[in-house]
């Protein structure tokens, strides 16, 4: 049949060949196409500066002083620091303040050097950036900590992509979003060990290979939902800790939820993260086949 069609399209010129071979190709599945939308613009916002792949260090603050710089001396010493020391963070308790070297380059964002900075559980957190190197005051399990990125870092540099399994509608799947009692909260475990009690921002019930399936979600950006979940290709293709669902919030009680969509946590690509754990309720048995494969080593 297709000799018959590139026959017929020859007398017509080559470019009617080329036309009626295109128009016999099958289309992408909408949802295909889309995941892979969805993809591209997830490896770019993870290539991009002060992205996740620019992890280069968590540093968990006692009380004292803190230097940081390039040289032998500095506490926290990081190669891509504009000097041997570029300043130091005071740590007192949970008060952390930053006093720069004399003609340091670096800068404190939002704030002025000396006053008590801001840890991300009170606000968007105080930054001090030198060039390409940046640290953010975190608070974790009831302790200070420096989240450090660099933006010349080797993981940065060399990331080459992130595997996908092959897509899979029938891992598309709607749920029904239940009424969740006010103030209930759920326990969310990091690979730290530390465990922080967040509000329920959703339950959602599906059906998943011919049985009644709950995820129980948190509150993402704006008004989406985030879930943790692992499923039985955890280390068997997939990420081991587990892989992230952002969803759109509940349209007349219902929420999509494409595993295709799925991805990995920062702590597929560094150590220096503080992923959380999927909860008990959405550790699934079955082997979700869809989304993101664990990246190379």
């Amino acid at each position: 049949m297709l000799s018959r069609i590139l026959d017929a399209a020859a007398a017509l010129g080559a470019g009617a060949a080329i036309s009626l071979v295109g128009a016999c190709s099958p289309a992408l599945d909408p949802a295909e196409e889309a995941r892979a939308s969805w993809h591209a613009e997830r490896l770019a916002k993870l290539r991009a500066e002060d992205g996740w792949l620019s992890l280069v260090g968590l540093d968990f603050l006692e009380d004292g002083e803190w230097s940081v710089g390039s040289g032998d001396a500095a506490r926290l010493r990081y190669a891509s620091c504009s000097a041997p020391s570029i300043g130091r963070f005071v740590v007192e308790g949970q008060v952390a303040r930053w006093l720069p070297e004399s003609g340091s380059s670096a800068v404190l964002e939002r704030g002025t050097a000396g006053e008590a900075l801001v840890a991300d559980d009170q606000g968007p957190p105080s930054v001090v950036r030198d060039g390409p190197v940046s640290f953010a005051l975190l608070r974790r399990g009831g302790k200070l900590a420096l989240r450090v990125r660099d933006n010349t870092s080797p993981t940065r540099r060399d990331f080459d992509g992130i595997p996908l399994f092959p897509f899979d509608a029938t891992r598309i799947v709607r749920a029904r979003a239940e009424d969740v009692a006010p103030g209930r909260m759920v326990s969310i475990a990091n690979v730290l060990g530390h465990v922080e009690a967040q509000p329920v921002a959703a339950l959602l019930a599906f059906e998943l290979d011919g049985a009644t399936r709950r995820f129980v979600a948190t509150k993402g950006a704006g008004e989406r939902l985030f879930v943790v979940f692992g499923d039985a290709t955890n280390g068997r293709g997939s990420y081991g800790g587990g892989r992230f669902l952002d969803l759109a919030p509940p349209v007349d009680g219902v929420v999509e939820i494409d595993f295709n969509r799925a991805f990995n946590p920062p702590c597929a690509f560094t150590a220096h993260a503080t992923c959380p754990l999927p909860p008990e309720m959405n550790r699934l048995t079955e082997r979700i086949a869809a989304g993101e494969l664990a990246p190379a080593p």
